[in-house]
């Protein structure tokens, strides 16, 4: 009776401790990965939704987009009588559609920049 206590007891150290590795090791490669993900190696990961509305969520969702040198991450924001309407996320072209802001009596469009991978979620 002994015997198969302490080999039972054994056994189950040996799985906790080959359980424990292995989970150490999914870590470390998700890490990884996560790294090459989010890394500014050759361009960002960006959020691209062509319609967002609050409280909703993205509606026409096109995953995401990955910028090449000089291009930013983006968010253009619609706003009609104060109220956030919807907007639209992805890649620019270029600067010059970072930071833009057009008011007319009815709508204001606003757009947002940003040099970090997924910064315009």
């Amino acid at each position: 009776l002994n015997k198969i206590r302490n080999s039972g007891t054994c056994l189950s150290f040996h799985f906790l401790f080959g359980l424990e590795i292995r989970m150490k090791r999914i870590v470390f490669t998700g890490g990884v990965i996560l790294s090459c993900l989010l890394g500014d190696i050759g361009g960002m990961i960006c959020r691209a939704c062509n319609l967002s509305i609050p409280f909703h969520g993205c509606l026409l969702d096109l995953g995401t987009c990955k910028t090449k040198p000089g291009q930013y991450c983006i968010k253009e924001v619609h706003i009609k009588g104060g109220i956030e309407w919807y907007s639209v996320k992805g890649c620019t072209k270029n600067i010059s559609d970072c930071f833009k802001r057009i008011i007319s009596p009815y709508e204001i469009q606003a757009a947002h920049c940003c040099h970090r991978p997924m910064c315009n979620l």
